[in-house]
């Protein structure tokens, strides 16, 4: 091929690749030309991501916990601390300052005892966020003490992930409160996802408003929780709910969930958020005014379990006074038998005694007689002659009688 064929065979080639550069840009500015309409595509609707209406401010924290005086002068309080439970006295500080200072005795549960014994002459018991189940038998331990009228303040936790790490490295967890077999001998029973509100909170999406119910007959405003679950009963008066807009994560659809509910004929109150007690939240909003009617609570109930233990020792003393005084009382019965079965053995003896006395006299008697005989004369057959009868009586060496008329 000579240079100037193969000139031409190249501007061949340059020009089909420029037509073909020219198609592919005139087909892009040709498909959008040939779509396009005169409406404007609408833009996506989320007024809960706006921040002009997000909620950026906290609720103030401010007020104090004001209990009723008049509630009780006395008693105990005990919290379980044996279910791995995460919340101490540290956490729950202004709840138990407020026992204190009605003159309660609070008491940290941590095993060392069983729970029946932990529980004697107590007025309430507190499980906040148990990390264990509690076994068939302590349940029934806690059923015995509300229907005794003790009282009982169930507080859960959303599930939540933790980070655990071990030999093995590092992972992450999920932490839920076992309270399950607890609550439901209530009819209880507590949700696992955590509430939202994008609308109405606390300065953050978690940190929902809860407003009382007309049925609870509290005269505050809202309360405030940082991390709350819905909480369900089949019976029972629901005392405050979620404010509307509230979410459940991980399910569609919005409703004004309940996060506080009280079964009054089982002396039992159950909550969906712990951390709203905390030292530096339990003012928040209205808070200090729900957590004067959780104190007020406790601090009802009855102290009858201590006095059915009492009243059952002293049964068992009377008893086994009774017992003891009846066989003090057979021990005299089996003296006296003693005594007269000693009398009457004496009195044999005498009587013995005497009939032996009595033969021995008329043994002596006798032979008396038969020396008397022999100065008269007998015979080597022992033969007596009796004078005065006109008979006479023998008597046989044998010891037979024989008598015979002369």
């Amino acid at each position: 091929m000579t240079p100037r064929e193969l000139g031409e065979a190249l501007a061949k080639r340059v020009a089909v690749a420029g037509l073909v550069v020219v198609v592919i840009v005139a087909a892009a500015f040709a498909i959008p030309a040939a779509t396009d309409s005169s409406t404007e595509p609408e833009p996506l609707d989320t007024p809960e991501y706006d921040a002009e209406t997000l909620a950026a401010t906290p609720v103030p924290a401010e007020g104090d916990v004001e209990v009723d005086r008049s509630v009780a002068t006395e008693g105990i309080v005990v919290i379980d601390q044996a279910h791995a439970n995460p919340l101490g006295r540290d956490e729950l500080a202004p709840l138990i300052e407020e026992l204190a200072l009605l003159g309660y005795d609070v008491r940290i549960y941590d095993g060392g005892e069983t729970l029946d014994q932990a529980l004697a002459n107590a007025n309430a018991f507190v499980v906040v966020d148990p990390g264990r189940t509690y076994p068939a038998n302590q349940v029934a331990t806690v059923r015995t003490f509300t229907n005794e009228g003790g009282h009982l303040l169930l507080v859960g936790e959303p599930t939540r992930k933790r980070i655990s790490s071990g030999f093995t490295g590092t992972s992450i967890v999920e932490q839920e409160s076992a309270l399950t077999t607890l609550a439901a001998r209530y009819d209880m029973s507590l949700g696992t996802a955590y509430l939202y509100n994008l609308e109405t909170n606390g300065g953050n999406y978690k940190h929902i408003t809860a407003r009382p119910t007309p049925e609870s007959g509290f005269e505050f405003d809202s309360v405030t929780m940082f991390t709350a679950a819905a909480v369900h009963s089949r019976r029972g008066t629901v005392l405050l709910r979620a404010t509307a807009g509230t979410h459940e994560a991980g399910i569609d659809g919005t409703s004004r969930f309940p996060v506080a509910v009280h079964r009054e004929n089982e002396n039992a109150v159950l909550l969906g958020d712990s951390t709203f007690l905390h030292d530096d939240r339990f003012n928040v909003g209205d808070n200090e005014q729900f957590a004067a009617f959780l104190v007020e609570f406790l601090a009802s109930g009855e102290q009858t379990s201590g006095a059915a233990v009492d009243e059952a020792n002293a049964d068992d003393e009377a008893n086994a006074d009774d017992d003891e005084d009846e066989a003090n009382a057979d021990d005299d019965e089996d003296e006296a038998n003693a005594d007269d079965d000693e009398d009457e053995a004496n009195a044999d003896d005498d009587e013995d005694e005497a009939n032996a006395d009595d033969d021995e006299d008329e043994a002596n008697a006798d032979d008396d007689e038969d020396e008397a005989d022999d100065g008269d004369g007998v015979s080597s057959l022992g033969v007596r002659l009796e004078d005065a009868t006109g008979h006479r009586r023998a008597s046989h060496p044998s010891g037979g009688t024989v008598e015979a008329r002369l």
